[in-house]
């Protein structure tokens, strides 16, 4: 009898310490790397955000800044271009965790979608104690707008019911 408990209590010993050897964390001698994707879109309607006449744009340069939250001192600078379906990608290294990280879409020069939206960037976390397990990050989209109002826009507004808000 002595002998069966002195078995069963190795056996539940054994266990116990190779769950705590299963449950450590491997050390890791390299930063994590956060994938970053948003996208740029032309705003033909003045919305200031996307409908169905919302088109990509090509080419526009997006920076990524990280700043210390006290003092301003900017501790990370990332830039990205986007292709041809307005989708800008970049991989930033580190975790940014006591920072302040935003995304900006620079001026588009180009094409008739020149007028920025009041929303020029977006905040992005870029730290693991967030909630988040993965380490790719979504930004809002962001755009700009042409300098005159599409004429099919009165047709996306009643779609979408806004005609309606003013009753």
């Amino acid at each position: 009898m002595a002998q069966s408990f002195a078995v069963v209590a190795l056996l539940v010993f054994a266990f116990c310490f190779s769950s705590v050897l299963a449950a450590r964390k491997a050390p890791t001698d390299y930063p994590e790397v956060f994938t970053v994707i948003g996208t740029i879109y032309c705003d033909p309607c003045h919305f200031e955000f996307e409908s169905r006449l919302s088109k990509p744009i090509e080419g526009v340069k997006v920076t990524l800044i990280c700043k210390k939250e006290e003092g301003n001192n900017v501790t990370y600078v990332k830039e990205a271009t986007t292709d041809d379906n307005g989708v800008y990608k970049m991989n930033v290294d580190g975790d940014h965790e006591e920072e302040i990280c935003e995304v900006n879409a620079d001026s588009n020069g180009k094409g008739e979608c020149t007028l920025p939206m009041a929303n020029k960037g977006d905040r992005i976390g870029l730290n693991k104690n967030m909630g988040v397990s993965s380490l790719v990050r979504f930004v809002n989209p962001l755009g700009f707008m042409t300098k005159t109002i599409d004429s099919q826009c009165g047709s996306v507004v009643s779609e979408l019911g806004l005609d309606k808000l003013d009753d």
